[in-house]
């Protein structure tokens, strides 16, 4: 019985994701039957009747999503840029301000292009006062405390003055602000038509998505090979090695001390 309702439940949130509508899902649509040669139109034989509609009918009349075609077109897009590939599949859009999502997903999106740049450059330069780190990951533990207050004051600045003192979902775009528009090198836009700026707020949200992606793989990276990102491939290296602490001790995970019987939940003897 549980198998069953697993695969139960499964079909039911198919078929309203497939439909976008609610119980019974399937189309409703009214047809006339018309007068047969051995009825009169007067004892009935006009009548209304409800016809359930085909799945496949049902998915036809509703728009799909360019980027996942078995899944209706998100309407919580519209307006923002980049809605015309409407990748949305779990409506975040249709729960939350899209405005706020989406100048979430600039914002992180902008922070990552710059890690990405600064994940290769430490391997390479390093600023005065500072201890020299090939491994990108280890910087966090060599970096002084200086450093570190220096950057948390200068990005806590940043994000509580760009906002004016509202901060929240509720009153953050009040005025009309688009999302992610701080009014910082807007000036490149300027003479632009709206079809090259459309196309600039473009790249820069899919370089955003890529940028994000990009600074976890260099950061699994350099924790898979334990060194820095380049060489990609380190002379000599097979397989990750044992991950060990700063102090030099190893991390064991729960699935390896389950099997070797360490992990507390089983013993050897």
């Amino acid at each position: 019985n549980g198998r069953l309702a697993m695969l139960a439940y499964g079909g039911i949130v198919t078929a309203a994701v497939l439909t976008g509508k609610p119980w019974p899902f399937f189309a409703v649509a009214e047809q006339r039957v018309g007068a047969s040669s051995n009825r009169s139109a007067f004892c009935g034989s006009l009548k209304t009747q409800a016809v359930r509609g085909s799945a496949m009918a049902a998915k036809a009349e509703m728009e799909r999503s360019a980027s996942l075609p078995f899944l209706p077109k998100p309407a919580g897009l519209t307006g923002l840029v980049g809605e015309e590939v409407g990748f949305d599949p779990l409506a975040f859009a249709e729960s939350f301000d899209p405005r706020w999502l989406r100048e979430a997903e600039l914002k992180h999106g902008r922070v990552c292009m710059v890690a990405t740049v600064g994940f290769v450059a430490e391997q390479f330069m390093t600023f005065p006062g500072f201890t020299p780190t090939p491994n990108a990951n280890e910087a966090i533990y060599t970096a002084n405390p200086a450093g570190w207050a220096a950057l948390l004051f200068f990005a806590g600045f940043i994000e509580s003055t760009s906002y004016g003192g509202k901060m929240t979902m509720l009153d953050m775009f009040e005025g009309k602000r688009d999302p992610g528009n701080f009014e910082f090198g807007s000036g490149f836009l300027k003479g632009k038509s709206d079809k090259e700026v459309y196309d600039m707020k473009l790249k820069e949200l899919n370089n955003g998505r890529l940028a994000m992606m990009a600074i976890g793989g260099m950061i699994h990276h350099n924790f898979v090979v334990q060194g820095p990102l380049f060489p990609l491939i380190p002379e000599g290296w097979t397989t990750p090695a044992a991950w060990v602490t700063p102090d030099g001790e190893p991390i064991q995970s729960f699935m390896s001390g389950f099997v070797n019987g360490t992990s507390g939940l089983i013993s050897n003897n």
